[in-house]
């Protein structure tokens, strides 16, 4: 569950995390109202949409009168962002600022807990400051069970060089950023930035937070949350996904996956990352897939800007393989634009279904090795 900025700002400050003033409009007049009423006038009008990058995009507009945030809400709301529609825009008071921060918690899988980021370079992508200057971030990893311990707090800061005069503040924000992350049951919790204003206060200028749909505390979030706005965290696709009864979440790589059962879908994704494949989704079309919803998951999949290839892995136990081949064709026969296609089939009336896939010019790979080094190969040609 990803929640939009605002979502986000919602779930920091009830933890006591500062934020900045500010308000949701729906209409130009909502935002004319928020800029004059409670902004003083002046705004940083934000688009709010599940992608990142808005500020390139032009998705961050800084106006400096009521009359400018209605015209330039006029101008975004109903208009699309990266494949996404602006219903929403975030008014917020812009900040006099000092210098930026970045500062994350998050759940690294492959180590199986939590991971605490802090950089003295906030306001730009962390992929950017790790490839450019990675010895500006800094890193510690929370025992799992103990927390966050005030030593290793201290030792982030401390390794960033942070000036004692705004030491006790990141410190209390480390803290409650961490304690936030283990109370909203959250794989993410990111202020990007983090802003030190000229009046020395330390604001939480930009969020990003993904909860564990699985969360025992996902009832808490939506609590917080304004009522019926649980879905408002999805993409589109997702939304669609969600909508024809399929289990699917968008990632940033180009190699489309579809698999069934969670734990194959998840092996996939973690076999084509370690050959140096880029995923670009989660999609799982559960046990006992017929061809329609095959051919439903493939719509979906290939949907997604940027995908330059797809990789269908099924296990066939309840599932049968023929039906998932009969899929797999229907949806080459409905869909416009291919992109370069790998399947791997096994288990129930595996035969049948590889000798459907032959008969339309489609071999089916052995194994899964297999698989992801061939459409990794063809993802890169």
């Amino acid at each position: 569950m990803r929640l939009l900025e605002y979502q986000g700002r919602l779930l920091l400050k009830e933890a006591g995390i500062a934020v900045p003033r500010g308000a949701v409009a729906e209409t130009p007049e909502e935002a004319y109202e928020i800029a004059s009423e409670e902004l003083d006038g002046e705004a940083v009008v934000k688009a709010q949409v599940p992608v990142g990058g808005r500020g390139k995009a032009g998705g961050i507009k800084i106006v400096d009168s009521p009359e400018e945030a209605r015209e330039v809400s006029r101008s975004l709301l109903g208009s699309e962002l990266k494949g996404e529609e602006i219903s929403r825009l975030l008014l917020v008071e812009p900040v006099d600022i000092e210098q930026e921060f970045y500062v994350s918690v998050l759940l690294d899988r492959g180590a199986k807990g939590p991971i605490v980021i802090f950089s003295t370079e906030g306001g730009v992508d962390i992929e950017e400051v790790a490839a450019k200057t990675p010895e500006k971030i800094h890193k510690v990893r929370p025992d799992p069970i103990m927390g966050i311990q005030p030593y290793q707090i201290r030792e982030l800061l401390y390794g960033a060089e942070i000036e004692d005069k705004v030491f006790k503040g990141f410190y209390e924000m480390v803290e409650t950023l961490y304690r936030a992350y283990e109370n909203y049951g959250a794989t993410l919790v990111e202020i990007n930035p983090a802003a030190l204003t000229k009046e020395g206060e330390l604001l939480a200028l930009d969020s990003k937070v993904k909860i564990d749909d699985e969360s025992r505390a996902l009832d808490k979030v939506k609590g917080i949350l304004p009522q019926g706005e649980e879905r408002r965290d999805k993409t589109e696709l997702e939304r669609k996904a969600a909508d024809a009864g399929l289990q699917y979440v968008e990632l940033e790589g180009t190699i489309g996956v579809i698999g069934n059962g969670a734990g194959l879908v998840m092996a996939t994704l973690d076999v084509l990352d370690q050959k140096g494949g880029k995923p670009a989704n989660f999609l799982d079309v559960g046990g006992g897939a017929d061809a329609d919803l095959m051919a439903k998951a493939y719509e979906i999949v290939t949907e997604k800007e940027g995908i330059e290839a797809l990789f269908i892995n099924i296990f066939g136990g309840i599932t049968r393989c023929d039906e998932i081949a009969k899929g797999i064709v229907k949806a080459l026969e409905e869909k416009e634009g291919q992109v370069p296609l790998v399947v791997r089939l096994t288990g129930t009336n595996e035969k049948r279904g590889r000798e459907i896939l032959e008969e339309n010019g489609i071999r089916a790979a052995e194994s899964l090795d297999e698989g992801a080094e061939k459409i990794i190969e063809k993802s890169s040609t």
